[in-house]
């Protein structure tokens, strides 16, 4: 598991998404789900629970099945990619009420077949002893 020093900066959660996007780039599916904070459990419940899983609904476009008709999707590495950029989404305050231990979110968009896509990895922060982590609660376009 990834985890960072707390309170969570910018530049240490963006290190993070471009680590974890750079392993989804080499097809190192175990790597990148062994980076991410594990919750079986709501809040911040887990969306994928398996290196399989993580690959498929990658591989499908953020949908749990093959789309007809559609190619599988692979993440390009970040430098390798072309076309419009959306722009990630990170809020570093934590939301009176969310649920106990949540610091913050990032929405992260993925690279694909080497273009941007609107395809978005969506991250809870969560503290875990004294560190922070990274929940992945959403594979989907928006």
């Amino acid at each position: 598991m990834f985890t960072i020093s707390a309170p969570p900066t910018d530049a240490a959660v963006y290190e993070f998404a471009l680590r974890w996007t750079e392993q989804l780039a080499q097809e190192n599916y175990g790597e990148a789900f062994e980076m991410l904070c594990y919750v079986q459990n709501h809040p911040g419940r887990s969306w994928v629970s398996s290196p399989e899983e993580l690959r498929s609904w990658i591989e499908n476009y953020g949908s749990d099945t093959p789309i007809p008709g559609e190619p599988l999707y692979k993440v390009t590495k970040i430098e390798q990619a072309s076309g419009e950029r959306w722009g990630n989404y990170l809020d570093l305050s934590p939301s009176v009420g969310r649920y106990a231990g949540y610091l913050g979110r990032l929405d992260w968009e993925l690279p694909l077949n080497g273009e941007w896509s609107d395809l978005q990895a969506s991250f809870d922060l969560i503290a875990v002893d004294q560190r922070v982590t990274f929940v992945l609660v959403a594979l989907r376009v928006p």
